[in-house]
C-alpha cells in the first residue's frame, strides 16, 4: 500500500512538472525597436556607414548614433525570422525560442544575440560579433512597436 501511495505521489509530481514546461510560445512577430543599449564597436562595421561616434579619450572605439529595427515577419513554432535594419544597411536574422518560452537565441549575418521574453512587448538581449576586420558588442531591451 505504501508503494502505491509513493507511485501515485511520483505521478502527481510528473504529470504536474510537465504541465509546467509546456509553456506557451510567445509571438514575436512585429516591429521591435532597442531601448536602454549600450553598445561598443572597433572596426569598420557593416552598420557604420549608418552613423557612428568616437569614444572619447579612444582613437579605436565607436559608438552607434544609427537607430536600428527589428523586423520579425514570420514565425513558426518557436522559430522566427525578419531583418534587423539600420539606416543604411540590413541584414537578415533568424532565431529561436527555448522550450520554455522565456529565452531566445538569434543571429545576424556576423554575430550571435542571446536573450530573455521579458513579456510579450519586451525582449532582454545582448549581441556579440567577431570579424577578422571588426568586433561588437551590444545589450539593451527590444520594445515591440505597438
Amino acid at each position: 500500500m505504501r508503494h502505491l501511495r509513493a507511485i501515485g505521489g511520483l505521478v502527481i509530481l510528473l504529470t504536474g512538472g510537465e504541465a509546467a514546461m509546456a509553456q506557451e510560445v510567445p509571438d514575436l512577430k512585429g516591429t521591435w525597436i532597442p531601448a536602454k543599449g549600450a553598445h561598443l564597436v572597433e572596426g569598420p562595421t557593416r552598420h557604420q556607414q549608418s552613423g557612428t561616434v568616437p569614444v572619447p579619450g579612444d582613437d579605436t572605439l565607436r559608438t552607434h548614433t544609427s537607430k536600428f529595427v527589428f523586423r520579425f515577419d514570420r514565425q513558426e513554432g518557436r522559430t522566427f525570422w525578419g531583418a534587423l535594419s539600420s539606416a543604411k544597411v540590413s541584414e537578415k536574422v533568424i532565431g529561436a525560442i527555448s522550450a520554455d518560452g522565456k529565452r531566445f537565441v538569434m543571429v545576424d549575418e556576423d554575430g550571435r544575440f542571446d536573450g530573455i521574453v521579458v513579456d510579450s512587448n519586451t525582449l532582454d538581449y545582448c549581441y556579440a560579433h567577431i570579424t577578422p576586420t571588426d568586433r561588437s558588442v551590444a545589450c539593451g531591451l527590444l520594445i515591440r512597436e505597438k
